[in-house]
């Protein structure tokens, strides 16, 4: 075949529009995270985006590969959104708690526990990218932690350790009591918690 020639039966998108694989992904997202993996099938996806359920599968052949490429989205997104963040000219601990205040607003869930969850379901290879795409974002925080050990501005630590433990403490922005109520009523007081508790509790003094 033509390398050239486009593969028969390929949905079209209206002239622009975002692209339909994109479309797809950006609707799936939200749909998985707040109803659950199990609650949503590809028609209510394919509703959604308003096009066949056929044009779903054509880009995504089944539930789990979309979970796998609508997942290493968000965190590829996150990864852009930390990177630009970081680079901005303030103290470490600014830049931590703007990162944090906008993690807890644009993602309201508990990634680590998704993930975990999804062990059951995707394979060791949809796992296993989806693993690298966090991985992006773990290696941001840890060049940034060497950074500001290597200017002295933070003590001697172990960058790798602390990236990991900053994005498990993240986790507790999304904690809840028994009744179901948020731990934090505010995303800046959450930041402001999580970022105490790392700053005085795992960085040595100097």
């Amino acid at each position: 075949m033509d390398k050239k020639t486009k593969p028969l039966g390929r949905p079209r998108a209206a002239q622009g529009e975002m692209p339909l694989t994109q479309k797809i992904l950006m609707t799936s997202i939200p749909l998985f995270l707040s109803r659950g993996y199990e609650s949503v099938s590809m028609d209510d996806i394919a509703k959604e985006c308003q096009v066949t359920k056929a044009s779903v599968y054509y880009y995504y052949p089944s539930k789990s590969d979309l979970l796998t490429a609508s997942m290493v989205q968000l965190m590829d997104n996150v990864r852009r959104v930390t990177l630009k963040r970081l680079s901005q000219p303030a103290s470490l601990r600014e830049r931590l708690l703007d990162i944090t205040e906008a993690h807890l607003k644009a993602i309201d869930f508990d990634l680590h526990s998704f993930m975990r969850k999804m062990e059951a379901t995707l394979s060791e290879e949809q796992m296993i990218t989806m693993r690298k795409s966090e991985q992006g974002i773990l290696d941001a925080l840890e060049e940034e932690f060497s950074k500001s050990v290597s200017s002295g501005e933070i003590g001697p630590i172990d960058a790798r350790v602390i990236a990991r433990a900053y994005t498990s403490l993240l986790m507790m922005g999304h904690a809840r009591d028994g009744n179901g109520n948020k731990m934090f009523p505010h995303e800046s007081e959450a930041a402001k918690q999580i970022i105490d508790i790392l700053w005085h509790g795992l960085f040595p003094p100097q």
